[in-house]
């Protein structure tokens, strides 16, 4: 496989992000596979951001430890992105604002050009100083320059042909500049790819699954769930932007009541809000979705990095014992299918899901060559439209797999009360007053009884509830879950071609965990813990469920995601001990 990493860096308000997405674009459309992720701080204008895009010639899992080509739009961007360049990198920068002096001109491939002379000359505009690096950088890549003009009419063709002009007239006057020459030669198979994050592919597959209700309150990094169904409202979708947390939460938990498929979405700050709302589906029996997209914590932590350290508190979120399910999606193409997939599974138990991204997942781009809305089906579960007995409506009548017909409000002759206290098959409370009868003990026992069933029923129908394993001869093994599973697959076949033999043990439904099936699997195997966490909270789950504990990991929380090669080296110090 061929792969460039370019990564454009400068502050925020220099463009980073828009020609980030641009590289993408052209790249997808020449029949490129692209894993694209950017660097960012919380302020709106000032401070250090970048932008890497990393374009191969067949399909990648990581966004690459190093850079190709730098296009640096300030000083700092020399100081912060040196120690990442790899030998041989091509350094893209304009010498009457930038000097390059600390970089050994025999180590890189340093190219200067006054970017903001031309931008000016070729638009009077210097904000296309981008544009012209950009230009540049596609002739370094071996990207023709027409594929980056179509690129830039769909980008501005809605302001007008004389802007559409100018920026093509830019793009050309970097692409042919002194110096500036072909050196990769990156060949796309013909396909047209579609390049989304982790967020937007989320939104789709619950919208694929009917969902009709969003509510939030913004917080990165699960905020463009809200912008996605914002701009479909026109879709049949009622997106709602709430006051807090707490209102999120209780408003889907209301939605879903009613009969509506509904979702509410935060970050841990605000899943720390939701927790009583949790509760309050669990008691009521309520199928509820809730994306909890993880970030540095604790408090407001870093507020634009990733972590994976909110799986032991999500896994136990609220007093008392319910069902429910946590899952962590994998890859950007799995937030589609985990998403659709929740809300039958929310349905058909009755019971919420918890959809745990982090920042790297929610926000990191790739390309897909598709996503298969049309294999979307939809399973609403034990809902009933008429009573049958006559009597009242039993709710939540005890069953031996403890899933209880479900109405929806209005419907004639199937009215109940739902209610946070425990209650009757009814609904009807069983409150302080009634503490110490005898039949008020019998009924919390058997409704309590009955909700906790419903694991044993999902271990026993739904197969995900168990680890996947790769390469089950290999010597070692890595152990992920959710977006640390994408970076040690490729971590695996850097260690192979340095003639080591590793596999892959992935989880993505957390909870419940087959206990049996998964112990079966880990036993006997050399076990290595891959998380971006301080206290490697996985083990722990693991350890919990099947008595075994890993000895050997791999952590990371300095906010970071993790690379494929920054797995590969620890993970060969540790098997070299």
């Amino acid at each position: 496989m061929t792969s460039v990493a370019l990564r454009i860096a400068g502050a925020h308000g220099d463009g980073v992000e828009s020609s980030g997405a641009l590289v993408i674009k052209v790249a997808a459309r020449n029949g490129l596979h692209v894993v694209a992720y950017r660097g960012y701080g919380s302020i709106i204008r000032g401070g250090h951001c970048w932008y890497q895009v990393r374009m191969g010639d067949s399909e990648m899992n990581s966004y690459g430890d190093g850079i190709d080509i730098l296009i640096a739009l300030n000083q700092e961007s020399i100081e912060n992105q040196k120690s990442h360049l790899n030998d041989k990198a091509v350094v893209i920068y304009d010498p009457s604002k930038i000097k390059v002096d600390t970089l050994d001109a025999s180590k890189y491939r340093l190219t200067p050009i006054p970017l903001l002379d031309i931008a000016i000359t070729a638009s009077g505009d210097p904000i296309m100083r981008n544009t012209v690096a950009l230009g540049a950088a596609i002739r370094f890549l071996g990207i023709d320059i027409s594929a980056f003009a179509e690129v830039l009419k769909g980008q501005f063709g809605r302001k007008g042909e004389s802007v559409v002009n100018q920026n093509v007239k830019a793009a050309t006057e970097g692409y042919n500049y002194q110096g500036v020459q072909t050196i990769y030669s990156l060949r796309g198979d013909g396909k047209h790819r579609y390049s989304l994050d982790g967020n937007t592919a989320l939104s789709i597959g619950a919208y694929a699954a009917g969902c009709k209700f969003y509510s939030a309150y913004p917080m990165t990094p699960a905020s463009s769930i809200l912008h996605w169904f914002a701009a479909h409202e026109d879709k049949g979708v009622m997106p709602k932007q709430v006051e807090d947390e707490l209102a999120a939460i209780n408003m889907a938990i209301g939605a879903s009541v009613a009969g509506v498929r509904s979702m509410c979405g935060t970050s841990g700050g605000g899943f720390s809000l939701m927790v009583e709302g949790l509760g309050l589906a669990g008691m009521i029996e309520t199928p509820l979705v809730v994306v909890e997209s993880q970030r540095s914590g604790p408090s407001t932590g870093v507020p634009t990095k990733t972590e994976q350290g909110d799986i032991l508190f999500v896994m136990h979120a609220s007093q008392g014992e319910f069902p429910r399910i946590v899952v962590a999606p994998r890859s950007i193409k799995e937030s589609f299918k985990v998403a659709a997939d929740a809300f039958n599974l929310a349905d058909r138990y009755q019971v919420p899901v918890i959809i745990m991204m982090d920042l790297y997942l929610s926000e990191h781009v790739e390309t897909l060559d598709s996503l298969d809305t049309e294999s979307v089906h939809i399973d609403r579960g034990k809902v009933v439209t008429e009573n049958t007995d006559g009597g009242r409506f039993k709710r939540y009548l005890i069953t031996d797999d403890g899933v209880s017909p479900r109405s929806i409000p209005g419907s004639k002759g199937l009215e109940f009360v739902a209610g946070s206290d425990e209650h009757t098959e009814f609904g009807d409370l069983v409150t302080d007053a009634h503490a110490g009868l005898d039949w008020a003990i019998e009924v919390r026992k058997n409704m309590h009884s009955k909700r906790m069933r419903k694991i044993e029923t999902m271990l026993k129908n739904e197969s995900v509830f168990v680890p996947e394993v790769l390469n089950d001869g290999a010597d070692y093994f890595l152990v992920t879950f959710g977006s640390t599973t994408g970076p040690a697959l490729d971590a695996i076949n850097l260690l192979k071609a340095g003639g080591k033999n590793f596999g892959l043990i992935s989880f993505s439904y957390l909870m419940p965990l087959d206990k049996e099936k998964t112990k079966k699997l880990l036993e006997g195997r050399k076990l290595i813990n891959v998380e971006v966490n301080y206290t490697g909270q996985l083990a722990q789950v693991i350890r919990m469920n099947t008595g075994i504990e890993i000895t050997q990991s791999i952590l990371k929380y300095d906010g970071e995601a993790f690379t494929a090669e920054e797995i590969a080296r620890q993970a060969l110090a540790l098997v070299s001990k």
